[in-house]
C-alpha cells in the first residue's frame, strides 16, 4: 500500500508540474506569438483600417453630386460634366460643347458660372471646360488604372432633361464595346444597365463602392436600357494635355446641330415619357420631394406638398406597365398605364390604371402638368 500511495503521489506531482508549465506556456508564451504571427488580410485591402471600410452608397452620392455641374449653350442645349482638377477643369462630351468656345455652367446650388472650351477631340466624344468659379475646388476621384470588371456596381449622374441631382444605379454590362456615332468612334467603351438619356451626356459615371470616377456617360441605344460609358483612363492623357496646355483654337463639327447634343425639342417622345416614368421611380422609392418638382408651376400653386404626398399615404407601390407619347402642339401627352399596390382597412388592393399626363417645356425644363386618369380593374386581397 505504501508503494502504490508513493507511486500515486509522484504522479500527481508529475502532472501539477505540467499542468504549471502548461499554464505558464498559455498565459506568457501564447499572447507573444499571436502578436507576433503575420495577419493575412485581402490582398485589395489597404492597410490604413480607414481605409478598408467602403463609403456607403448615399454618402458617395451626396459628395459626387456636389462636384457635377449643368452644362448649358445659348441655343438652350444642355449636358453634363464633372470637376477634374483643382483649376477649375470640368470634363464633358464633345458632342456637349461642339461648335462653342463659351458656355455656361450651373452648380447644384444653381449658381450660373461662364466657362470657356479649353479642349476637344475630333475623333473621341471628349472636351474638357475650364470654369474660373470652381479653381481651388477640391475635384472628384478618378480612376488612375483600368480595373473594372462585369457586374460592378456603378452610379450615373447628370442632369438628364434639365433635372439636376439625378442619380441612376446599375452594373457593368459589357466591356470593350465598339460603335460609331459620327463623327465619333467609340472604342473599348463600357455598356451599363444605368438608365440614361438626354441631359446625361458628359456626366460621370462613378463607382458605387469606391466613389472613383470610371467613365463619362456618353450614348444610348434607341428606346432600350442600354447605355455606353468611355473609360476615363482611355482619355486621361488627352485631357492632362488639354489642361496643361489649352488648345489655341478650337475644331468645327458642321455636321452636329444642337439637338444632338442634349435638349432635343418638346416633340422628342423619348424625353417626355422619360420624365413621367422618373416621376412614378421617385414616388416608387418615398421620394415624392423629387417627383412634387417635376410638376409644373400651375399644378403645385393648385395642390401643396403636404396635399400632394398625402395623396399617395395608402399607396404601398406603383409600377409603370407602359407609357405611350403623343406630340400636340406644344405638349406631349404622356399616358400611363399603371399597376398600383394600395392598402385600406388592413386590406391590400391591386389596382390597374390609366393617367394621361401633359407634358411641355416651363423656364427650359420639362414640366408635368394636371392630368386625367381612370381605373381600369381592380383585384382585392386580404393580408
Amino acid at each position: 500500500m505504501n508503494r502504490a500511495w508513493i507511486i500515486s503521489l509522484a504522479l500527481t506531482f508529475c502532472v501539477l508540474v505540467a499542468g504549471g508549465i502548461g499554464l505558464y506556456y498559455v498565459i506568457d508564451k501564447v499572447p507573444a506569438q499571436i502578436q507576433a504571427a503575420p495577419v493575412l488580410s485581402d490582398p485589395q485591402v489597404n492597410k490604413s483600417s480607414e481605409e478598408q471600410v467602403p463609403k456607403k452608397t448615399k454618402d458617395i452620392i451626396y459628395e459626387s453630386q456636389k462636384l457635377v455641374v449643368q452644362i448649358e449653350l445659348e441655343d438652350g442645349s444642355i449636358g453634363s460634366g464633372f470637376l477634374y482638377n483643382e483649376q477649375g477643369d470640368v470634363i464633358t462630351n464633345a458632342h456637349v460643347v461642339a461648335n462653342n468656345k463659351d458656355v455656361t455652367v450651373m452648380t447644384t446650388e444653381s449658381k450660373e458660372m461662364p466657362g470657356e472650351v479649353i479642349g476637344i477631340s475630333r475623333d473621341t466624344d471628349v472636351a474638357v471646360v475650364r470654369v474660373p468659379g470652381l479653381k481651388g475646388k477640391q475635384p472628384l476621384p478618378i480612376l488612375e488604372e483600368d480595373n473594372v470588371e462585369l457586374l460592378d456596381e456603378v452610379l450615373a449622374l447628370g442632369s438628364p432633361l434639365g433635372l439636376q441631382n439625378t442619380v441612376t444605379r446599375g452594373e457593368i454590362s459589357g466591356l470593350n464595346r465598339h460603335l460609331q456615332i459620327d463623327p465619333f468612334e467609340y472604342d473599348d467603351v463600357y455598356q451599363i444597365s444605368a438608365p440614361i438619356s438626354p441631359g446625361n451626356s458628359g456626366g460621370p459615371l462613378i463607382n458605387s463602392n469606391t466613389g472613383e470616377v470610371i467613365g463619362i456617360n456618353s450614348a444610348k441605344i434607341g428606346q432600350e436600357t442600354i447605355g455606353f460609358s468611355i473609360p476615363i483612363t482611355s482619355v486621361l492623357p488627352m485631357v492632362k494635355q488639354w489642361s496643361e496646355q489649352p488648345m489655341e483654337s478650337l475644331p468645327d463639327f458642321p455636321e452636329l446641330t444642337s439637338s444632338s447634343s442634349a435638349k432635343g425639342n418638346v416633340t422628342d417622345a423619348e424625353q417626355a415619357t422619360y420624365l413621367v416614368q422618373y416621376f412614378y421611380d421617385s414616388i416608387n422609392q418615398g421620394d415624392f420631394v423629387t417627383a412634387y418638382s417635376l410638376l409644373g408651376n400651375s399644378r403645385q400653386e393648385e395642390t401643396s406638398f403636404e396635399q400632394f404626398r398625402s395623396g399617395y399615404y395608402n399607396t404601398l407601390s406603383v409600377k409603370v406597365d407602359n407609357l405611350v407619347a403623343d406630340p400636340k402642339d406644344n405638349k406631349i401627352e404622356v399616358t400611363a398605364f399603371l399597376t398600383a399596390e394600395e392598402t385600406k382597412n388592413g386590406e391590400v388592393s391591386i389596382k390597374k390604371y390609366k393617367v394621361t399626363h401633359p407634358v411641355k417645356y416651363e423656364n427650359k425644363s420639362l414640366k408635368i402638368f394636371e392630368g386625367s386618369g381612370e381605373e381600369l380593374t381592380a383585384e382585392s386581397k386580404s393580408e
